[in-house]
Order: structure tokens, then sequence, then C-alpha cells
């Protein structure tokens, strides 16, 4: 038996749209989405650990939405069914995502009541995925199109991302798991929470470490793409 775990009318204001208006006034968009996995692990258990926590979830579906800016309601599903499919981080208990459904609605875009609708579906099969090694740990290639780059940034225990900033690339990252220790320019180092949000312009210094026992990943947009090269030591 598969379970589906399902978000549906999640309003998200965000910038979409290719028009000059659209590019400057954030708009409203009706976001449904579907993961399908096994959970007889976590129903055994009564784990939320062993399941898809949809608080979770709808959080990440929106940090995507508001901070990549999408020009494409095409752009922005095929990123957000490619987020959901991710494999889960090395000791998670998380049963793999099997199939991911994203249903994205934009209202206004035409006359009277009719509503503007981008559809996507895949199966875990289907979707290939990069991942580079780092020193500090891997890094999973989401999703990248012209403009900007998702990324999933996993940190080994123990591990650090050293002090650095960008001299082109702004960055918005969402803490995914605990353990993390985050600072910037100006703050001490302090633990972070997961669901955290941060939004990095370029020439902002910051950097991150691992202090828990487990990896503990981040999830990154870059705007334009991630270039190791546009990466400085600070």
């Amino acid at each position: 038996m598969i379970t589906r775990v399902r978000v549906d009318d999640l309003r998200v204001s965000c910038l979409i749209g290719c028009l000059d208006p659209e590019r400057v006034r954030p708009q409203e968009v009706r976001l449904d989405a579907e993961v399908q996995l096994d959970t007889h692990a976590a129903a055994d258990g009564d784990d939320l650990r062993r399941t898809w926590d949809y608080a979770a979830f709808a959080g990440r579906m929106s940090f995507v939405l508001e901070e990549a800016g999408f020009h494409l309601l095409e752009t922005a599903v095929r990123f957000l069914v490619r987020s959901l499919l991710l494999p889960p981080v090395t000791g998670s208990q998380r049963p793999p995502v099997t199939a991911a459904r994203v249903c994205l609605t934009k209202f206004g875009a035409l006359p009277g009541d009719a509503l503007a609708q981008v559809e996507l579906s895949a199966r875990r099969e289907e979707v290939q995925f990069r991942q580079e090694a780092k020193p500090w740990g891997t890094v999973d290639v989401v999703d990248e199109c012209r403009r900007l780059g998702l990324y999933r940034l996993n940190l080994a225990p123990g591990a650090t991302i050293p002090n650095h900033l960008h001299r082109v690339m702004n960055e918005s990252e969402l803490v995914l798991h605990p353990g993390l220790v985050g600072w910037q320019v100006g703050h001490a180092p302090r633990a972070l929470e997961v669901g955290e949000r941060f939004q990095w312009p370029h020439h902002h210094a910051h950097g991150y470490q691992n202090s828990g026992e487990r990896p503990a990943s981040l999830l990154c947009i870059d705007s334009p793409t991630f270039d190791p090269t546009d990466e400085v030591l600070a």
C-alpha cells in the first residue's frame, strides 16, 4: 500500500511572471502538492520521523516559491517536483518519495474568473540527480535553469562551511535539519532552528558548522546558478 501525503490550497505570495509589473509586485498563487511514500513504519511506531511532515512540506514549497522569483509556472513546478523527489539524507528515517505531483494556480492572469494552471507529476525513477563531493560533505543539484539554481547542502557531522562571500550570486537558504550553527558578519555564531531562512546578498560573509552527530542539510537557492569561482573565503 502507498500513502499519499497532500498539501492543498496553500496560498503563497511571491514574484512570479514575465511582465514588468509581475517582477516588482508579489502576487498570490495557489499550490496543491502530493507525495507518495510507504508509511507503514510511521504508522506502526506512531512516529513523525518516519513519514513526511506536512508542515515542513508546506514550508519548503513556500520557501522555494518566495525566494526564487520564477518567471514561468513551468519552471516553478519542475523545481518543486524535483525537490520533493530528492532521496533522504544519510541517517534519515524518512522513507523515500516514490512519486510527486505539484499544481500551481495563478489568479488574474486571464479574463474574468478563468484560472491559469500548470501541473507536473513524476516518479522517482524518471528523475536523475547529480551529487558533488565537498570538503564538508556533499551538494545535491536539485535543479537549474537559465537564471537560478536549487541545491541541497549536506554537512557531515562536525564539518564546517567556512566564512565566505559571493561577489555576484545572491543566496537564500532554508535550514532542513537540527544541529547546524550559523554566523554572519557582525554576529556571534548561534544554533539554528529547523525552518529558519536566510538571505545572503552578494558580498555578505557567512558560514555554517554541523555540531550534531548526524548529517544536517540546507536548501539553497542561488541566483544566478552556482559558480565555484564566485565563492571567496572571507
